[in-house]
Order: C-alpha cells, then sequence, then structure tokens
C-alpha cells in the first residue's frame, strides 16, 4: 500500500492473549441470631447478613477485566478488548428485624 509503508493494517496476532479466567462472583453469608438471645428485646426474628459481589478474578490477562462483551462500536463483533471498565467490588451489609 503507498500510503502505509510499513503494512500497519495487516492482520496480526501480536496482541492476542489468552483470556481465560476464574471469577468468584458472589457470596452471600447469613446468620440468624437464635430466638432465645432476642426475647427480652421482644424481637421476633434476627438477621445478619453480608453479600460480597466480584471480590476475586483470577487470570494472567493483562488487560483491565478478562470479561470482554461486544464491542461498542459494532455489537457484532465479541472477544475485543476495547478497554472496558472492569466490574466494581461491592460489599453489601444489613440486617432483617421482625417485632
Amino acid at each position: 500500500m503507498a500510503g502505509d509503508p510499513n503494512e500497519n493494517n495487516r492482520i496480526s496476532d501480536r496482541y492476542i492473549e489468552d483470556g481465560s479466567y476464574v471469577r468468584i462472583k458472589n457470596i452471600a453469608l447469613a446468620y440468624y441470631v437464635p430466638t432465645k438471645y432476642l426475647s427480652k428485646l421482644r424481637i421476633h426474628n434476627l438477621k445478619l447478613y453480608i453479600n460480597l459481589q466480584n471480590m476475586w478474578t483470577f487470570t494472567k490477562y493483562t488487560g483491565l477485566d478478562p470479561e470482554v462483551g461486544a464491542s461498542q462500536a459494532n455489537d457484532n463483533v465479541f472477544g475485543l478488548d476495547n478497554g472496558r471498565y472492569p466490574a466494581s467490588r461491592i460489599y453489601t451489609f444489613g440486617t432483617s428485624i421482625t417485632f
């Protein structure tokens, strides 16, 4: 090609890397306080819970997130990392009380 002497438009596998990964996506734990401790407080039920999302991703992928989706420019192009942000870690703590 006359306009590109280095032929940079050629198809290349230079930037292809293994995108395999294992992700711990969701951990949910709940503890129900025994009713014998709640009777003096006039509480029928008390549940304490924690929910952890996107805690760990195990991969050798060098990009931000190995879980790439469709291309932003073209919805038919899958597996192309356009630098989308990684999934956020979310910590949720809570209680549920029944009187």
